[in-house]
């Protein structure tokens, strides 16, 4: 569907890189890049100028939870995907469970972190360690609760019948920007719980 404007006709919905929506999502993921690569470089850059890290009577955190909520993690990424490419054929149903699916993952991973991280003896304002890492994974946590709650407007708009194949792009965004808060936990995962390793 197309509306005339002058001699050329202009569509009515774009969608991918003909949207200005799409563009403005990668905007902010590239904003976001800089921001999670500077935190990873202050946690690298705190690691060099601390003698001992992490400080004496902290243990390395355990692999167990981390790696299981890597996986649940990647795992919603997947279900967005699978959702994202439903809509495209029309197929409603599986859109709408992929995104229930993501969504069940999304509160799985913040229920998982929850447990995580209280069991720690030590916070943010503890030492240098526990400052950069609590940020770090506080401000990915953040992220994680955005495209939780984003997912759940979208769920509605899907469960509403509002998306087509033609007409989805509040979906393409928010499989995109998801993605992107999973992938941008793999060098994160890396930094915090095997660098401490090596």
């Amino acid at each position: 569907m197309s509306v005339r404007v002058g001699t050329p006709m202009l569509p009515v919905y774009t969608l991918g890189p003909k949207s200005v929506v799409w563009w403005g999502m990668i905007g902010l993921i590239a904003i976001e890049i800089v921001v999670f690569s500077g935190l990873i470089a202050m946690y690298f850059w705190l690691r060099l100028v601390n003698p001992s890290w992490p400080p004496e009577g902290i243990d390395t955190k355990g692999l167990l939870i981390p790696t299981i909520n890597t996986l649940v993690l990647i795992a919603s990424a997947v279900a967005m995907v699978v959702a994202k490419r439903a809509i495209v054929r029309g197929n409603q149903r599986v859109l709408k469970l992929g995104q229930m699916v993501a969504i069940a993952l999304g509160m799985v991973f913040l229920v998982l972190k929850y447990i995580e991280y209280s069991g720690y003896g030590y916070d943010w304002t503890t030492h240098a360690y526990g400052s950069i890492t609590w940020t770090i994974t506080g401000f990915h946590t953040a992220h994680v609760i955005s495209v939780v709650t984003k997912g759940l407007v979208v769920l509605t708009m899907a469960l509403r019948g509002m998306f087509r194949p033609d007409r989805h792009l509040a979906f393409e965004v928010s499989t995109l920007y998801w993605v992107f808060v999973v992938v941008i936990w793999i060098p994160l995962y890396f930094t915090m719980y095997i660098s401490p390793r090596l």
